[in-house]
C-alpha cells in the first residue's frame, strides 16, 4: 500500500446517522417591522415546520411557528399560512412580518393587551 492509502474499519453496530438536507426555498419578505435577529428566528422557525411537516398542510406549519413563538419570545403571537388570503390587523409595534417561504405565505404578528408590570403590595 502507498502512503497516501488507508483502510478505515467501519463498525457495523453503530447506528448510521442520516443528515437530512434542507431543500432551497424561495424567500421573499414582503413587509417587515421586526428587529434583524427575531426576523431571522421566525423564518427559522418555518424552515423547521416545513421540514417536519410531511404532507405540508399550512394548518400545521402556523401552529408550529406559533407555539415556537408564544415558548420562546412570550406574549400572543399570531400565525397565518396560506397561498392566498388578505387581513386587515392590529399588531404590537415591531412585531409584524409577512413572508413567503417556498409556495406558503406567513402572516406573524404580536397582539394583545399590553404587559402589565407587576405591583408590589406596600
Amino acid at each position: 500500500m502507498a502512503d497516501a492509502e488507508e483502510v478505515v474499519e467501519a463498525d457495523v453496530t453503530s447506528p448510521v446517522v442520516v443528515k437530512k438536507v434542507r431543500p432551497v426555498r424561495r424567500r421573499l419578505v414582503r413587509e417587515n417591522d421586526l428587529p434583524g435577529p427575531l426576523l431571522a428566528d421566525i423564518i427559522e422557525y418555518a424552515e423547521q415546520a416545513m421540514d417536519d411537516e410531511a404532507n405540508n398542510k399550512q394548518k400545521n406549519l402556523a401552529q408550529y411557528v406559533k407555539q415556537k413563538l408564544d415558548t420562546e419570545k412570550g406574549g400572543t403571537w399570531h400565525v397565518i399560512c396560506g397561498a392566498h388570503f388578505g387581513g386587515n390587523i392590529t399588531n404590537d409595534a415591531g412585531t409584524l412580518v409577512n413572508f413567503q417561504l417556498g409556495a406558503n405565505w406567513f402572516l406573524v404578528f404580536r397582539s394583545g393587551p399590553p404587559e402589565k408590570a407587576s405591583t408590589e403590595a406596600a
